[in-house]
């Protein structure tokens, strides 16, 4: 496996008036054919990284150096961590399972089967449980896991409204720790749903299609914020990350990027990282809380042979617990991807 590590120099570009690059920012180029999602571990110093196509997590350190591969994952795609850091969950599409991870010694520890041709694409743990998007082609739905049980079982066909069309993108946040929000991938316009899941069943509480009628096309990536009380979402269409309110999915304000939104995380101190994908453009854009205009942008490098620089994956952001380094994956024109980190990526100097 060939890794090196870019100068701060060339690894990125900073884009705060005249600033450059900070000194500690870096960039480690990951073996990968794919990327689907990452989440940070903050008690191992971890940053797990799905790729479907390969059917493996890759997980590196902090400095993006990979020490870990956890294999025959066919199809892995969405990854959440258990509240102790203990276990990574991984929903594994072509496997029909889902899959828990020992974080600390990165080793599949248990798989529970969905059925077969369910086909899980999505996990958020709310409510006590393991949720799960599952299903196509007018078969999307949700279904419920409880890890803690003796003897765990999935349940099916949670969502009896039958909202989606597609398995949903999930998320959900400790501030409302029985709310699950979900949308719509790549549908136009966008489509969003909320639920109760605080009695173990999903009750929907809120559905909007076209959300406050800026919902626009083609959603890549949503985040729920750290108090539970809005949904922030990407997709490529406005050029700007909107936010609605969870209670009704009114528009509620927006994180202003540029072309093609498609990746938001949010850190647990509400500090917002949005993401574009943009050849001529910077790609990451950081917020303050309730800050419409960007603290901090950050441009990619050219480290293919194209004229445009290095893009960014969808839903490839993600900030470390403490909010001390944001992460980002960026891929080349000839199928590189790169781990990028930005250490104090909310500071102006």
């Amino acid at each position: 496996m060939h890794r090196r590590t870019l100068t701060a120099a060339t690894a990125l570009a900073v884009l705060l008036g005249a600033g450059s690059a900070a000194a500690a920012d870096s960039s480690e180029i990951l073996p990968l054919k794919s990327t689907g999602d990452m989440v940070v571990d903050g008690a191992h110093h971890r940053v797990f990284i799905s790729d479907p196509t390969a059917g493996q997590v890759v997980v590196t350190d902090y400095a993006g150096t990979v020490v870990d591969t956890v294999s025959s994952l066919p199809g892995v795609h969405g990854l959440e961590l258990s509240p102790d850091s203990g276990t990574l969950y991984a929903a594994v599409h072509d496997a029909d399972a889902l899959v828990a991870i020992d974080t600390a010694t990165g080793t599949e520890s248990r798989r529970y089967s969905t059925g077969a041709g369910a086909g899980p694409a999505y996990v958020a743990l709310a409510g006590g449980k393991l949720w799960f998007s599952y299903g196509s082609s007018g078969d999307g739905n949700i279904g419920s896991l409880d890890p803690s049980a003796t003897d765990p079982a999935v349940t099916l066909d949670q969502d009896t409204h039958r909202t989606f069309y597609e398995a949903p993108i999930l998320d959900a946040s400790a501030g409302a720790p029985g709310t699950l929000v979900a949308g719509a991938p790549d549908q136009s316009p966008v489509e969003l749903a909320v639920y109760d899941v605080s009695s173990g069943a999903a009750s929907r509480t809120a559905q909007a299609f076209d959300p406050g009628s800026t919902g626009g096309g083609n959603l890549q990536d949503l985040a729920v914020t750290p108090d539970g009380q809005d949904v922030v979402t990407a997709s490529g269409a406005p050029y700007y990350q909107a936010v609605y309110k969870v209670t009704d999915l009114s528009a509620n304000g927006q994180y202003v990027t540029n072309t093609y939104p498609n990746a938001v995380d949010i850190a647990p101190n509400g500090d917002v990282a949005a993401g574009t994908f943009s050849w001529y453009d910077p790609d990451v854009h950081v917020f303050k809380p309730g800050v419409s205009t960007p603290l901090r942008q950050y441009d990619f490098p050219n480290t293919g042979t194209s004229s445009g620089a290095d893009t960014l994956a969808p839903a490839g952001l993600a900030w470390a617990p403490d909010a001390s380094k944001l992460f980002a994956i960026s891929e080349n024109d000839s199928e590189v991807y790169s781990l990028r980190i930005f250490d104090a990526a909310t500071k102006t100097e």
